[in-house]
């Protein structure tokens, strides 16, 4: 055994006995196959909007009332691609290896014409699993930049809890990005609405609840269930966000450069409600998937949901805090 290997076994022991975990579980299980999604085309696996635009105009006329889970959120990430605002706020926590425990947030916010994504997450028990991360983007729609301002730096952000979480970073400090740098580091527009791509080709294996009609709360509730490679196609854009954002010391001046960069994934459970008018009110997310961080393979659980908001009010209150109205 190679002195390498031999040190990485040792670790993993250790850790295994100081926290109840199996050995198969955390070395030998994290070693399943790579999913090569790294060349994949955003386009290669969405399905053709002009069917989307299709099934989204016979939902709300009326001439389609049963649904499935996928057209569900194919008809909401319509919508919202539609919309002249929204604010979607994701809060949730993050677990790795069974014992190094994170919090969340990301307030994402179109209006008058402007984009606005903030992402916090501070490590706040000093573990090396996950690094703390501050980011601040603006993009104003139709330009050829996006402003960046990024941080691994704990004291860049506020509060003490998911909940009240904010970012002392903003306009002083950003730097420009064009429009092709931030595809080659993230692999889709800032435009996008939803962090997960859902279509014909990513539930070609998966599981998603058919003939969904409202409830009697008046709401649509749906479930997706994805696992291995077809999450790991779902998740194209968004494995490069994690991969970025996961990059500990320093903030990275490439992007990731094989599929080995990104994380394996595992599964995804989605869980979404939507109201009469098909805007979306929540998507609940459980994401398992292996990470090389620390410890190669190493697994991660986060379990988050994202809140939609539609009112001027709300998203205009949001503006203020933030100094951008």
């Amino acid at each position: 055994m190679k002195i390498k290997n031999f040190i990485i076994y040792g670790v993993v022991v250790l850790l295994a006995v100081t926290t109840g975990l199996l050995m198969g579980e955390l070395y030998g299980d994290s070693l399943i196959p790579l999913v090569d999604t790294f060349s994949t085309q955003e386009i290669e696996i969405r399905d053709d909007e002009k069917d989307i635009e299709k099934l989204y105009n016979d939902a709300i006329s009326g001439k389609k009332t049963s649904f499935s889970g996928k057209e569900l959120y194919q008809i909401a990430e319509y919508k919202l691609k539609q919309r002249d605002s929204f604010m979607k706020v994701l809060t949730g926590d993050v677990e790795s290896m069974g014992f190094a425990h994170q919090q969340l947030r990301s307030n994402k916010v179109l209006y008058n014409n402007q984009i606005y994504y903030l992402k916090m997450s501070p490590n706040l028990n000093g573990t090396p699993m996950a690094p703390s991360m501050a980011v601040w983007m603006n993009y104003e729609i139709g330009s050829d930049h996006i402003l960046m301002n990024e941080s691994r730096n704990i004291n860049d952000i506020t509060g003490d809890n998911k909940d009240n979480f904010n970012i002392t970073l903003g306009r002083d400090g950003a730097t420009e990005w064009s429009l092709e740098k931030y595809r080659s580091f993230f692999k889709t527009d800032i435009t996008t609405p939803l962090t997960y791509i859902i279509s014909d080709f990513t539930c070609g294996k998966g599981s998603y609840d058919d003939n969904i009609t409202l409830n009697e709360n008046g709401q649509y509730v749906f479930e997706i269930n994805l696992s291995y490679e077809f999450a790991a196609y779902a998740a194209l854009y968004y494995s490069f966000e994690i991969t970025h954002f996961l990059e500990a010391n320093t903030i990275p001046t490439v992007p990731p450069q094989s599929s080995s960069d990104l994380p394996q994934w595992e599964s995804v459970s989605i869980t979404g409600v939507m109201d009469s008018e098909f805007n979306l009110i929540s998507l609940s997310y459980v994401e398992k998937y292996r990470v090389d961080q620390v410890i190669k393979g190493a697994p991660v659980t986060n379990t988050l949901v994202d809140n939609f908001y539609y009112d001027e009010e709300t998203i205009t209150s949001y503006l203020e805090s933030i100094g951008e109205l």
